[in-house]
């Protein structure tokens, strides 16, 4: 069943993720765990972690959660994931072992109108939040709740939220839009600001940036701590929905949910840097340095960050449907019919595939018929959301 909404115009204790040193004006690096959609704040879904060896891998456990699987936080030994109840409407938060893929504490009712909720993680704790907007602040080690906040004046919230720097930033619709950051500590609404117009786009985070981007490529960018506008950047139309921006290589990637031509904006000031083919319902590019990987109309390919210049195609089954993600240099990929491929970065190479069991649904950065899913990585597993199931996969 696929509930649309279209708004018109308008993670015992646990150590928070590693951030490696780099040079100055590259990006760091993830190590070691996924905090939110697309591994990290920054959505690039990359990540570095030693404990996964190069493939192949082996399954180490496959969980049934009774519905439509979420993207997974995977961190502190644990592997978070809600799915959609199959008591009626709202999800249910799950919390597994990693080890052995057992429960880690009892599956906790988020509540919710509709399907979708997200997750986030950082600061050694877990949030959650659901189609209502009530997000919830979790101990990680025993499912304990720390506060609920339930956000106003809006009421459609399909943004996953994104933990940086001691706040959770996210974003709702309903009548207009507004992006809240919220503080991490105790749940209340540090600041708001009104956007266009709120669903669909979950912040982009660096230090210097908070970044939404919503239909017709109304794409903003704010302080994170003050909530101050940096820029915005239009055009002439305006609409319902959003997608989830990328930031990489000093650019802002973003896709439309209006069909227009993918772009990258500078970072800086909003600029237009270039554009790059690709459907309206492309998933998120996922980037390793300046080698970036792109899905669309169920094929693989790599370009080059600044010319856009493609390098390699990988075609599987024809119906690749994940946002990619890249773990120590490998690509993860998954189909439609269940397939989960790992590739070489540089060359495209298959090095390993295998049957995950049930088909692997692309993320659906439209409705509300499901949580948002996605694949996910750390503490040395590839994990899975295969329809109902969550597999797991290491040396």
């Amino acid at each position: 069943m696929n509930l649309r909404r279209t708004i018109a115009t308008v993670f015992g204790a646990a150590l928070s993720a590693v951030v490696l040193v780099t040079p100055v004006g590259a990006q760091p690096v993830q190590t070691g765990a996924t905090t939110t959609y697309q591994i990290n704040a920054r959505h690039d879904g990359s990540l570095v972690d030693t404990a996964v060896g190069a493939p192949p891998l082996s399954q180490k456990w496959s969980r049934d959660l009774g519905g439509n699987v979420s993207y997974p936080i995977v961190a502190g030994g644990r592997v978070f994931a809600t799915a959609a109840s199959s008591d009626g409407h709202g999800t249910v938060l799950h919390a597994i072992d990693a080890a052995t893929g057992e429960d880690a504490w009892e599956p906790v009712d988020l509540g919710g109108t509709y399907w979708w909720s997200a997750l986030a993680y950082g600061g050694a704790r877990l949030y959650a939040q659901n189609d209502d907007g009530v997000l919830t602040a979790f101990d990680p080690a025993t499912g304990a709740k720390i506060w609920t906040t339930t956000l106003a004046p809006q009421y459609s919230f399909t943004s996953p939220p994104t933990f940086a720097g001691g706040v959770v930033y996210t974003g709702g619709a309903g009548s207009g839009g507004t992006l809240y950051a919220v503080d991490a500590a105790d749940g209340s609404v540090l600041w708001t600001q009104p956007v266009a117009n709120g669903d669909n786009s979950s912040p982009a985070v660096t230090a210097n940036g908070v970044y939404v981007s919503y239909a017709c490529e109304q794409t903003y960018a704010f302080d994170p701590k003050s909530g101050d506008p940096v820029w915005h950047h239009r055009t002439d139309c305006s609409g319902g929905g959003g997608r989830t921006p990328v930031l990489a290589d000093g650019g802002v990637w973003i896709r439309d949910a209006a069909g227009m031509t993918p772009s990258v904006l500078n970072t800086t000031d909003g600029q237009v840097r270039g554009t790059y083919e690709a459907s309206g319902r492309s998933p998120a590019p996922a980037f390793d340095g300046r080698q970036g990987y792109f899905v669309d109309d169920g094929v693989l390919q790599e370009r080059h960050s600044r010319t856009l210049a493609t390098r390699w195609k990988f075609e599987g089954d024809g119906q690749i449907s994940t946002a990619p993600i890249v773990v120590n240099g490998y690509v993860y990929v998954g189909s439609r019919t269940g397939r989960l491929w790992a590739l070489n970065g540089a060359t495209g190479q298959s090095v390993w595939s295998t049957d995950v069991g049930a088909p692997i649904n692309e993320p659906d950065e439209q409705n509300v018929s499901e949580p948002l899913t996605g694949l996910g990585a750390g503490g040395g597993l590839v994990v899975v959301p295969a329809t109902h199931l969550l597999v797991a996969y290491g040396q």
